[in-house]
């Protein structure tokens, strides 16, 4: 059994683009900022991930196109798979990025198992090697936190900074607890919202249903192909756990979510080259290199468990709260407008007052109009004028 093979495995990479893997990697740290990250090398690119508490789990894809030069050897035919801290790349990589002077090259290498991750950083001046060791873990377990395809209940395509935007106002009010609720209507109208609970009680943010906002949304009954209508779909998750896609999410074009019947909601995320957002101070001057025209963008994958069951208060407040039509609502809540304006056509008379058989005129300011009225009194028996001691603040 060969424990160290040098020639066993082999690989190599170049790239340019150390701002694109910052803000790539910088979509891991909501999972743990100092913790082993586990990268996965194969011929199609490097994959990196992170487990917490088995209950959440990510997977970021950095294709070989992103890479000036690409080589991959195993003898196995198989991926290699390797742990190092994330911080410790990471921040190897933004030192690097800084030199807003020059353009750095980083090439990555690994010789196999038992050796190190070696990056090399190369400019017009200066070569610098960094060198970390690697190891293996046991603690990464992803059994249990894999989509059921068979038995999904419902999947939705949202965009990305839309998204980013209500977890971002869930956070500024303190949400506790988060819930996605779906639902399809056969005349067009479906509604997807997302609903926080927090010390203000609960509240939603229902996305607009619009193909530029809401692309697509489709309730299955739970065998993923025959979709279901008026019959919601409502997940429930803590909001710790599903506020760590928030980083993600900011550099996201689209966004996928599905959910199946054990309570698994998968979010796949696609970062088109034109929509990462790099705050880099080179794009003015030009120096920041362009993305190449075939590479995909970054590609994530999450995996949630849904926090638990919904009790029966929690379901009746979203029940009421996702209710849009004004006449449902009337049923429940009686408006007192109505109630005034029927009282007032009861009344025996057209007057303010509520008088019997008594019609009020407006007073006239004309002293000829007065005059004429007070000769034509007797002519009009039958209008009774009330008592001059009324209140005057009608």
């Amino acid at each position: 059994m060969r424990l160290n093979d040098q020639g066993a495995t082999s690989f190599s990479a170049s790239t340019v683009h150390l701002e694109h893997i910052t803000t790539a990697l910088n979509c891991l740290t909501p999972f743990g900022s100092k913790e082993d990250v586990l990268i996965f090398i194969d011929e199609d690119g490097l994959s990196f991930a992170r487990e917490c508490n088995h209950i959440i789990w990510i997977q970021l894809f950095l294709s070989k196109e992103l890479f000036i030069s690409y080589s991959y050897e195993n003898e196995d035919e198989t991926q290699t798979k390797l742990c190092l801290k994330i911080n410790h790349l990471l921040d190897s990589v933004n030192v690097a990025s800084r030199n807003a002077d020059d353009v750095v090259e980083c090439t990555l290498s690994y010789k196999g198992y038992g050796s190190p991750f070696i990056l090399t950083f190369e400019d017009s001046l200066i070569s610098e090697r960094v060198e970390y060791s690697t190891y293996l873990s046991g603690r990464f377990d992803n059994s249990g936190l894999e989509l059921d395809r068979n038995q999904i209940l419902f999947e939705c395509i949202v965009k990305g900074d839309i998204l980013h935007a209500v977890i971002k106002d869930f956070k500024e009010i303190g949400c506790k607890d988060c819930y996605l609720y779906a639902e399809l209507d056969e005349d067009g109208n479906n509604m997807f919202a997302l609903i926080s609970k927090s010390q203000l009680g609960f509240s939603r943010i229902k996305l607009p249903n619009s193909r530029s906002i809401l692309e697509k949304i489709e309730v299955y009954d739970s065998d993923s192909t025959t979709m279901v209508y008026g019959k919601p779909v409502v997940g429930f998750f803590d909001f710790n756990c599903f506020d760590k896609i928030r980083q993600s999410t900011k550099v996201a074009s689209k966004v996928l979510l599905r959910m199946d019947a054990h309570g698994l909601l998968s979010v796949n995320i696609l970062s088109q080259t034109d929509d990462v957002l790099i705050a880099d101070t080179r794009n003015s001057s030009g120096r920041l290199p362009q993305l190449p025209k075939d590479y995909p963008g970054i590609v994530i994958e999450v995996c949630m468990l849904e926090k638990e069951s919904i009790d029966e208060s929690a379901q009746a407040e979203i029940r009421l709260l996702m209710e849009d039509s004004e006449q449902e609502r009337s049923k429940k809540i009686p408006r007192r407008s109505k109630k005034r304006h029927s009282i007032a056509n009861d009344s025996p008379a057209d007057n303010l007052l509520g008088l019997p058989n008594a019609k009020l005129n407006p007073p006239n300011t004309n002293p000829r109009l007065n005059n004429d009225n007070v000769e034509n009194a007797g002519q009009s028996k039958e209008t009774s004028y009330p008592p001059s001691d009324l209140p005057l603040f009608f």
